[in-house]
């Protein structure tokens, strides 16, 4: 199933999403499986799996430093922000990001994706199969689709409308909705059923999906086969940034940044500062490029991808694995920190 490689172990349970990535960081079992050739970890995921198989029964619980909890993604609903992660916290932002507070979710699972179709509809994935909806920005929260799912590990989702959304993540898993949420199908078929850790939205319809064994896919319809770019790299990919025309920047472990300038015909490899996993990434619309991974390591393009800058803000301690830019162009990081607001660095004068 796949390509073997040194930077991919073999695989023998469900993938370390995000979330364990940070929670078990620098010691991560795929990172460790990296340098040693590839290692058998699936007792280390079990372990992890008996302390939330049972946790989408039930609520989240308050927690007076939600905000300082594990977080793993980010969206905008209109003028509000909406971070979610471990346990089922869900925290919303009123004021782009300078204070969060906590709403309850009925889950305590992992969740790992969030995305809204509008300012009022949105939509959380993550483990145990769970697929959170909100209606009213954020403020309340419900599980249609009921049941448990301990073999399903969503890892992302994307809605670019209040009808229309994505769905994916362990062992090509990918369900498309054509009504909010109501109902859930199958999607395209992802070729070799791998991991894919991110769905990232293009110009018009088309959506790109990067997971591992390097793989990347796009497609204007989920209904109809992906078709699959060839990065030159077999070890997983975190995630997809276009960048405008047919620019794209794709990253992923040890800091592998690759860029095409023609659409994903042809690659060409980046250097970053520190060739640490990368795990988010964001283009301002000032036109800089932000990338961020494993110990809080950033990486910062002011050329179009072309060349990056080191930066470790004290403020972010911990693996980074969302970033967003606020309103009034700060970076909002989430993550093994909790959730962070940034201010980026001015160039360096000649």
């Amino acid at each position: 199933m796949g390509h073997a490689s040194t930077d991919t172990p073999r695989r023998c349970a469900p993938p370390l999403s995000r979330g364990e990535f940070l929670k078990h960081a620098p010691w991560s079992p795929l990172e460790r499986g990296a340098r040693q050739g590839g290692v058998c970890w699936l007792a280390v995921f079990f372990v992890f799996l008996l302390g939330t198989s049972a946790a989408c029964a039930l609520d989240s619980e308050p927690a007076p430093l939600a905000s300082q909890s594990l977080l793993l993604d980010i969206a905008r609903a209109g003028p509000r922000l909406v971070a979610v992660g471990d346990r089922g916290h869900v925290l919303l932002s009123d004021d782009e990001g300078r204070t969060w507070r906590q709403v309850i979710a009925p889950t305590r699972a992992m969740l790992t994706g969030v995305s809204f179709g509008d300012d009022k509809h949105g939509w959380a994935v993550g483990h145990d199969g769970v697929i959170l909806a909100t209606a009213d920005g954020g403020q309340t929260w419900s599980q249609p689709v009921a049941g448990q799912d301990l073999d399903t590990v969503f890892l992302d989702v994307f809605f670019s409308d209040p009808l229309h959304g994505l769905a994916v993540g362990a062992y090509g898993k990918c369900l498309l909705t054509l009504d909010g949420g109501k109902s859930w199908q199958p999607a395209a078929t992802i070729p070799d059923e791998v991991h894919i850790n991110q769905i990232a939205p293009a110009s018009g319809d088309t959506v790109y999906l990067a997971g591992e064994t390097g793989t990347l896919l796009f497609s204007a319809d989920a209904r109809t086969p992906w078709q699959k770019l060839v990065v030159p790299y077999e070890g997983s990919l975190f995630g997809v940034l276009p960048l405008g025309g047919k620019a794209l920047l794709t990253y992923g472990l040890r800091g592998h940044v690759f860029v095409s300038e023609n659409a994903g015909a042809t690659w060409t490899s980046r250097e970053i500062p520190v060739p640490v996993l990368i795990m988010a990434g964001v283009r301002f619309k000032s036109g800089v490029i932000v990338l961020a991974g494993l110990g809080g390591n950033f990486s910062l393009s002011r050329d179009g991808g072309r060349t990056f800058e080191g930066w470790k803000p004290a403020a972010f301690t911990g693996g980074v694995a969302g970033l967003l830019e606020t309103a009034d162009g700060a970076l909002l990081a989430v993550g093994e920190s909790g959730v962070v607001r940034l201010q980026i660095p001015e160039a360096s004068k000649p």
